[in-house]
């Protein structure tokens, strides 16, 4: 599915036409309309894109945003704004990435990673556990 795919679909499960749509998130609506139809990239702005989640009412952390942000990434060699963000500002996401990349893990191992993280992440933490939630 290509980025526009995903937008429309939300944006028609939320009732919003086209025009109305592109004037909330202050694109103009032909430009938009390019956009939604694949004939443009979509914005690779983080501010732009989390202007759009926030009128799809999409939750910041949710399969749906993780969604439109990687499909909105314009290139194979870019990582999505929410991502490339978030490695700007922590010197160890480079570290994270070549370890596993040099781990050579198959899909289904990284699948399985990813999700023993998010239930790790997910549980309450104690006091001294890397300064994190109490």
């Amino acid at each position: 599915m290509e980025w526009g795919e995903f937008v429309r679909e939300k944006r028609l499960a939320a009732g919003y036409g086209l025009r109305e749509f592109a004037s909330l998130v202050g694109i103009l609506p032909s430009n938009y309309n390019h956009m939604e139809k694949g004939r443009t990239s979509p914005p690779q702005d983080k501010a732009r894109l989390d202007q759009i989640v926030e009128v799809l009412d999409i939750g910041a952390g949710s399969e749906d945003y993780g969604r439109l942000m990687d499909l909105a990434v314009a290139g194979k060699d870019k990582l999505p704004a929410d991502v490339a963000e978030f490695a700007q500002q922590n010197e160890l996401v480079p570290v994270l990435l070549r370890t596993l990349s040099n781990s050579k893990l198959s899909e289904s191992e990284l699948r399985k990673l990813v999700k023993g993280l998010n239930e790790d992440l997910s549980r309450p933490r104690k006091a001294g556990r890397g300064g994190g939630k109490t």
